[in-house]
């Protein structure tokens, strides 16, 4: 009675163990260098919020909103920089100690073995197309929601203890607390005075106070409590006093809209096929940035090319040169658009051309020609 010996079956995989390295290289600099990023223009972003609030510009309810709102557009432009860096700084780390050397001598050159780096490109240009085509046009849409309430709020904003403010503009409204907290929601020691129709006014004096939000109709009610209110004719006798527990003032305040939308906030479906050039440019400069999402990293591999002395940084010096080229050319393409001086379909498209001319003199510098086996035929 015979018996049978199971068959190994091999195990089949998308990538090469070769390709599956280098891509876990990359992955992990990227997964490193883009918080670190972003973090860094968080903080900036942070510091001009906060220095914003306390000039009294915008209230401080509003400051971590705006600044997390930006995250989808920093994001964005982020993703594609510093993926472009980590490919260099992969790659370049592999020239420095020459695996490079030893995986071109078992017959694998460096266009072949960053096929998988590619495909996490182009996993990175799909998320950073749904960044800037969806996601940061709501942000902005948003941003553009809190300014307007802010503007409609723009005389409670800035309230400073100690010192009188003018609610409605003119002597409508003044507005004086000793004390306010730091949200501008708490106040002690309130003084509130307003005109009232057939030269009639209204004192107020309260111990304690509070800024309430209105959600109806998007306005602020401000409560005072433990106070006295004087209520007659500036210079009569005859005044009217009223002492209460609370009492409260409707500061009716008119919202405003920022009217059609501007820049990164125009949605994408408005974008696409309109004939009006800042559409047109705005649309392309969107798309701009996935594309360079692949783009640099095509360029990355060969420009890290580095010898074993050089250092594994050798290839960021002309990196950072490039890029900051690349994107001073969006951004002139970007002004021609708009403005008509070059045609639409040409667009950015010179630029990319521009890329792959680049790429395709630096692969074939390392004996690797980019063509169709039809024309290298």
């Amino acid at each position: 009675m015979g018996s049978k010996v199971p068959e190994k079956k091999g195990s089949t995989s998308l990538f090469t163990t070769l390709e599956r390295y280098l891509v876990r290289q990359v992955a992990w600099t990227w997964v490193v260098a883009t918080p670190v990023l972003i973090t860094l223009l968080l903080t900036l972003r942070v510091s001009k919020m906060m220095a914003m609030a306390a000039a009294g510009q915008i209230p401080l309810e509003y400051v971590w909103q705006l600044v997390w709102l930006k995250v989808p557009a920093y994001l964005g432009m982020v993703v594609p920089m510093t993926l472009f860096f980590s490919v260099l700084l992969a790659f370049g780390k592999l020239y420095q100690e020459s695996e490079v050397t030893a995986f071109r001598a078992g017959g694998v050159d460096i266009f072949r073995a960053s096929r998988g780096v590619r495909w996490f490109s182009s996993g990175a240009a799909v998320v950073v197309t749904m960044l800037v085509l969806y996601v940061t046009p709501w942000a902005q849409t948003e941003i553009n929601r809190i300014h307007d309430e802010i503007n409609a709020n723009a005389n409670l904003v800035g309230l400073v203890p100690g010192s009188f403010k003018s609610l409605s503009g003119g002597d409508e409204r003044i507005f004086y607390a000793e004390e306010i907290s730091v949200d501008q929601r708490d106040m002690k020691g309130i003084f509130f005075y307003e005109s009232m129709p057939y030269n009639r006014f209204r004192l107020i004096t309260s111990r304690f106070g509070k800024l309430l939000p209105d959600e109806d109709s998007g306005g602020k009610w401000l409560l005072m409590l433990e106070g006295r209110q004087y209520d007659g004719n500036p210079g009569d006798a005859d005044v009217e006093i009223v002492d209460f527990r609370e009492y409260g003032v409707k500061l009716n305040l008119k919202k405003t809209t920022s009217g059609e939308p501007q820049g990164r906030a125009i949605p994408f479906r408005d974008l696409w096929g309109s004939e009006r050039l800042q559409y047109k440019a705005e649309l392309q400069w969107r798309l701009s940035l996935p594309v360079m999402t692949i783009l640099l990293v095509l360029l990355a591999v060969p420009l890290s090319r580095a010898s074993p002395r050089g250092g594994k940084y050798a290839g960021m010096v002309p990196g950072v040169l490039l890029y900051m080229l690349f994107s001073n050319l969006f951004n002139i393409s970007y002004g021609w658009i708009e403005r008509g001086v070059v045609e639409s379909w040409m667009g950015m498209v010179w630029v990319y051309l521009l890329i792959l001319l680049l790429v395709f003199l630096l692969y074939r510098r390392e004996g690797i020609l980019l063509l169709p086996k039809w024309i290298r035929r």
